[in-house]
């Protein structure tokens, strides 16, 4: 499959708005495209047009989960989900990054505010988002160019690197090509074995459950991000354990019960069958490798190309 080169600036504050600024985390940060028309033309499976104005639009790594450093009022393990974040930022170029204390996730002072570097982008994500992987640099090619993106130039990525790292947790959606997600299953794979970076702590998986009394103690947990921001508001609206877990996924099949594809049995599921919830015990019961998640499809009549 092509993807879109996208030329243009990482953003992580803005000096007039420091305190307004972006919230750069371990798999999102703000993009200011050379070009925007050329975002506006990328795909749109969910049929949502690219959320962006002069500042730029958020782009989402593909293929990669990380621990979330805010979601909802809420967080993950600190630790795992700030190791993620500073090590995208300095994969990216950033140097002298601090953050406010009493606004943590915002920056406020950086050695530059913004870096040269390019997106290799197929699409534009339920929320607006750009998806892509993302690089430091200015690469060869022209502004625009399609780019056969292979395993190779895959490896060179902010986002293979987190991955090997053990700082994120795959996340594999259909808009992926089947041979990039297989090699980038290998890596998260080899992680796990090595127990290199949030694999040392991870829990809710096939390993062992979970036992998540309350939303404090969610928190405190390394879990895939997924995992957690369907707990999150689940738990926010009062429920003391996970009796009625399974009924309330089912009960939405677009923003909780996502539509996957079961590699291991070759057959389509939904969120709920990956997950074992019960009493205060939650579990993945499948790695999340091992499943491919639709995108929220597109209501009807919208169009999912522009013209």
């Amino acid at each position: 499959m092509s993807y879109t080169l996208l030329r243009g600036l990482f953003v992580i504050r803005y000096p007039d708005l420091p305190r307004q600024g972006p919230e750069p985390d371990g798999d999102t940060v703000k993009f200011r495209p050379d070009s925007p028309a050329l975002v506006e033309g990328l795909h749109r499976p969910s049929g949502t047009p690219p959320d962006i104005n002069a500042r730029g639009i958020s782009a989402r790594l593909e293929s990669i989960d990380a621990l979330e450093t805010h979601f909802s009022e809420t967080h993950q393990e600190l630790v795992g989900a700030n190791a993620a974040r500073d090590m995208l930022l300095e994969l990216l170029g950033f140097t002298g990054v601090t953050f406010f204390e009493d606004h943590p996730n915002k920056v406020e002072t950086a050695d530059q505010d913004s870096i040269r570097g390019y997106v290799l982008s197929n699409g534009i994500d339920a929320n607006g988002r750009l998806i892509g992987f993302v690089y430091p640099g200015d690469p060869d090619e022209p502004d625009g160019a399609d780019v056969y993106l292979n395993e190779a130039r895959v490896d060179d990525s902010a986002n293979a690197t987190l991955m090997e790292e053990g700082l994120a947790y795959p996340a594999f959606y259909a808009t992926l090509p089947a041979s990039l997600r297989t090699h980038l299953a290998g890596k998260s794979r080899a992680a796990r074995a090595a127990q290199a970076g949030l694999w040392r702590n991870s829990t809710a998986d096939p390993n062992g459950k979970a036992t998540v009394p309350n939303l404090n103690a969610l928190q405190q947990l390394v879990m895939w991000p997924k995992l957690f921001r369907r707990l999150v508001p689940y738990l926010a609206a009062g429920a003391t354990d996970f009796t009625n877990f399974d009924a309330w996924l089912r009960a939405d099949t677009v923003h909780r019960d996502d539509p996957l594809f079961l590699l291991d049995r070759g057959e389509y599921g939904n969120m709920h069958d990956v997950i074992s919830a019960a009493g205060n015990d939650v579990q993945l019961t499948v790695w999340p490798e091992e499943f491919v998640i639709s995108p929220d499809p597109a209501p009807p009549g919208v169009p999912t190309r522009t013209p």
